[in-house]
Parts: structure tokens; C-alpha cells; sequence
């Protein structure tokens, strides 16, 4: 046995220094490789995200780009001029809806309006009292919402949480912030039919409302912006627009 140690030239002996050497730099290079890998996988799903968004993205008509060129993007538009341009710009064949938009500098704003020239739309409205709130429960729980705003009395509330789950997304809960929950129903009935609406802020400070239709004319569609205007918090409004359905928004000079 020693005889044949002896007889084994250098390059047949074995390094163990070496091998370790050797299998240190194969893991590092597969380390590497693996890296490489998962950057060029990492890059292709980032670039994949980008093109999905970019792909979401709305594509403007023809008539909204030749529309849209018709507005001055530099300019605040007085309110007379504003609807007029609004007006201008509408873009679809029926009686559009009119629309202002509000940006406020604070947040937790809404409460109910009485539109002077009317609702743009008129409400469908169920009443839930001592006699109607089983059946109406019963109807939402099966799916069936035939109405745009539901008023409540005080009484029947308990008995409408049961529903609360699918009236509450929907915007259709009643509520004693939205005038919806109220002892008098026929009243409250009444003053929405003659134009009562309600706002509420979203998550962003904007307010939107549809405000009229474009036939109501100029002088109606200016009594019921006025009347919105006036309810916003002094000092508080950062930008106010004016737009119709699918058109571009007219920027409105904020009044003072």
C-alpha cells in the first residue's frame, strides 16, 4: 500500500483545498445564473403589468378628441360661459344629463339639496313602514330592488338591518344624514319628486351630481348650480367642473 503512495505523481494526488475551491465558485456561478433568472422573470412581469395597464386605459372617440379641442384647458370658464361650452361639447344624440364636479379641501361633506328647476331623473321610491318593511326586506334578500331611494321610519329600522348588508353597498340604506330615515314619509316623498337629492363625498373630496338635463335650458340648468354651489363649505372648494354625459369637463370659475 505504501508502496503504491509512493509511486503516484503529483497530478494524481487529490486537493481537497482544491474541490472545496472548486465547488464554492460552481455554487456561486449557479447562484448567479439564478439570479439572472429571476431579474429576467421579475422584468418580464413588470413589463407585462405595464402593458395591461397601459391596455386598460379608455379610448377616446373621435367625437370626444374633436369635442375636447373645443375647450380651452387653460381657462376657468364663468358659470354662464361654462354651461354654454358644457352644452357645446355634449357628445351623444339623447337628452343628456349635465353633471358638476366638486374638489373640496376637506373631507366628510354630505347632506341633501332641493334642486329648484327639478331632478335631472325622476326617483323610484319605496316606503318602509310598520305594514310594507316584511315585504321589502323579503324582496331585496331575493334580489329584487325595484327602487332609487328607500325612506324609513325611525320604527322599522331594526327590522330593515337585516337587509343592511346588500342596501349598504348599493347606496340604498336609509339614513338620518341622508334625510331617508324620517317620521313623516309622505313629506319626504314629496320633496323628493319636487327635486331633492343627495350628495355625499367620496374618498378622494369630490362631490359629483347630476344637476339637470341639457333641455332644461340655460337659465334652469344655472338655478340649479347656483343652488349647489351654495351649499358647498366657503373657502373650501379647490376646482369646480361642468360636463355632460361621456363629454370633457368645462373648468368654472369658483366663486367668491
Amino acid at each position: 500500500m505504501g508502496h503504491k503512495v509512493k509511486d503516484m505523481t503529483s497530478e494524481e494526488i487529490i486537493d481537497e483545498s482544491s474541490v472545496v475551491k472548486e465547488v464554492a465558485e460552481a455554487k456561486k456561478e449557479l447562484e448567479e445564473e439564478i439570479k439572472e433568472v429571476e431579474e429576467e422573470v421579475a422584468n418580464e412581469k413588470k413589463e407585462k403589468k405595464a402593458a395591461k395597464k397601459k391596455s386598460n386605459k379608455p379610448v377616446r372617440s373621435k367625437k370626444y378628441l374633436a369635442a375636447y379641442t373645443l375647450i380651452d384647458q387653460e381657462k376657468f370658464y364663468p358659470l354662464a360661459d361654462g354651461i354654454d361650452k358644457a352644452i357645446e361639447t355634449s357628445i351623444t344624440k339623447f337628452d343628456t344629463t349635465v353633471e358638476v364636479h366638486a374638489n373640496l379641501s376637506i373631507s366628510g361633506i354630505r347632506g341633501t339639496i332641493t334642486l329648484p328647476a327639478g331632478a335631472p331623473k325622476e326617483k323610484r321610491i319605496a316606503v318602509a313602514d310598520e305594514k310594507s318593511v316584511d315585504e321589502i326586506v323579503a324582496n331585496v334578500k331575493a334580489g329584487k330592488i325595484d327602487f332609487d331611494v328607500l325612506l324609513a321610519t325611525p320604527a322599522v329600522m331594526p327590522k330593515l338591518a337585516a337587509a343592511a348588508k346588500i342596501l349598504g353597498p348599493k347606496g340604498l340604506m336609509p339614513s338620518p344624514k341622508s334625510g331617508t330615515v324620517v317620521e313623516d314619509t309622505k313629506t319626504a316623498v314629496e320633496e323628493i319628486k319636487s327635486g331633492k337629492v343627495e350628495y355625499k363625498e367620496d374618498d378622494q373630496k369630490n362631490i359629483h351630481l347630476a344637476i339637470a338635463k341639457a333641455s332644461f335650458g340655460k337659465e334652469k340648468i344655472m338655478e340649479n348650480l347656483l343652488a349647489f354651489i351654495k351649499i358647498l363649505p366657503k373657502n373650501k372648494v379647490s376646482a369646480l367642473y361642468l360636463t355632460t354625459s361621456m363629454g370633457p369637463s368645462v373648468k368654472l370659475e369658483i366663486p367668491k
